[in-house]
């Protein structure tokens, strides 16, 4: 069946966010009287949503509380350092052109990540953003998948996911979409081959190339 939609992941896949990420995760923990975490610690904890990475950082039991602290103090900081990643305005575009739906799919709180969309450019590529608190799932929960699939019209066989995580394999496996990763975020090319998705990429010009032919 020919493709129509791809949903992507946001940080590490459309968008490099990590220098304000470890800040704003810096400054909370400071604030709660723990030292500040390293920024390749920040770095290899993010992938799920903000209290996932916070207990991974500082336990469950206070993640909660770090979650509450932090979320004001990334406001401010949310645009410092922020990128796109090599070549996605184009491959987004590309995308487009060819018949492509595309949206994101993210565990990034819901209005931070369009603000961030909007910032860089790519929200007129992207019928939506869904990030957490927009509904009560989260990746890699198939509910939260076949939300995305009802708003951008398409079945999970007509469906790729895009991401760069084990989160992001495991989100489209539960959905029933294709997966292609990229290596481009807080996982190895290696580390995303032994989950053996539908193919992993160094780029995301590598992964257009594909997702084009596939189309």
């Amino acid at each position: 069946m020919k493709m129509r939609a791809i949903l992507f992941d946001l940080d590490g896949t459309l968008i490099d966010q990590f220098l304000a990420i470890h800040k704003a995760f810096s400054k909370t923990l400071v604030k709660m009287g723990f030292p500040p975490p390293t920024f390749d610690e920040v770095k290899r904890a993010v992938g799920g949503s903000s209290d996932t990475t916070m207990a991974k950082l500082i336990g469950s039991e206070r993640a909660d509380e770090a979650v509450s602290i932090l979320r004001p103090i990334f406001e401010k900081e949310m645009f410092e350092g922020l990128v796109l990643l090599p070549y996605v305005k184009e491959g987004l575009k590309l995308l487009s052109q060819s018949g492509f739906q595309s949206a994101v799919l993210t565990n990034k709180y819901g209005p931070h990540a369009r603000a961030v969309c909007d910032h860089l450019g790519i929200s007129p590529f992207l019928k939506f953003t869904i990030g957490a608190n927009d509904t009560s799932w989260k990746k890699p929960n198939p509910a939260l998948t076949r939300l995305a699939l009802d708003r951008i019209g398409a079945a999970p066989q007509e469906t790729i996911y895009v991401g760069d995580s084990p989160y992001d394999f495991n989100t489209a496996r539960n959905g029933g979409l294709a997966c292609h990763l990229v290596a481009t975020g807080t996982h190895s090319l290696d580390e995303l081959s032994i989950l053996r998705p539908e193919s992993v990429h160094p780029d995301f010009e590598s992964l257009v190339g594909h997702l084009l032919y596939l189309g």
